[in-house]
């Protein structure tokens, strides 16, 4: 009787569980934590989760913490769980990421969240300030700015018609305005490099890129500057 009623719990609770499932903005519980460092994530809740680690500092760090691993005398820790974590620890993690969210309606983009300063005319306006002002439509086109120390990143959106956008990527000095030189910026999506470049202008475009969700990644000679996560859907 014990069994059964354990088993008629786990179903019950998973259950639950699907039906209230983490958004792509929300942060991650205990549970989900150890569930991707155990490899026990669908392949599309494992990306979701790298995806909001790359995206969050706070979580990173969190889960950077709960990961670590400490001597613990007999105890036997598999290569393959060590691995994972180092992989889901590791340098990428920690750099600071811009997150865009827009909803694609026929010639208008509604915004739903971003991480940066949204240009609305020749004003930079944080998010936050735009809902305030009920400003969540932006017709053909939309930029964002995120400034990542000495460094100013300004995504911009093009509104193409029939499912499909141009992206823009510039990269700048924050206080200068020249371009920053011998950048490479790839656009990634379900970790599958879709297109990169190489540029010495400081801006690259993708061209016709269909909704979704993506990465754009902003590499310099010496380091990588920023991660992008662009979330574009109908």
């Amino acid at each position: 009787m014990s069994d059964k009623f354990e088993k008629l719990t786990g179903v019950v609770y998973k259950k639950w569980k699907s039906s209230h499932r983490r958004k792509f903005y929300e942060h991650p519980d205990e549970e989900e934590f150890a569930c991707f460092i155990e490899g026990r994530l669908s392949p599309a809740e494992s990306l979701q989760m790298k995806e909001h680690l790359i995206s969050c500092p706070h979580c990173a760090e969190v889960f950077a913490v709960q990961s670590r691993i400490k001597s613990t005398g007999n105890l036997a820790v598999p290569a393959e769980l060590i691995a994972r974590i180092k992989e889901a620890t590791g340098k990428q993690v920690l750099t600071p990421a811009l997150e865009i969210i827009l909803r694609f309606k026929e010639r208008v983009f509604e915004l739903i969240k971003a991480s940066g300063d949204v240009l609305v005319g020749q004003e930079l306006v944080p998010a936050p300030v735009l809902r305030s002002r009920r400003i969540k439509d932006f017709k053909d086109e939309i930029t964002v700015l995120k400034d990542f120390q000495d460094i100013r990143v300004e995504i911009k959106i093009e509104n193409k018609g029939a499912g499909a956008f141009d992206l823009s990527v510039t990269v700048k000095e924050k206080q200068s305005s020249r371009p920053l030189k011998d950048l490479r910026i790839a656009l990634t999506k379900n970790d599958l490099e879709l297109e990169s470049y190489h540029s010495d202008l400081g801006r690259v475009t993708f061209e016709h890129v269909l909704l979704g969700r993506y990465i754009i990644q902003i590499y310099s000679a010496e380091s990588t500057i920023a991660h992008i996560l662009l979330d574009i859907k109908k």
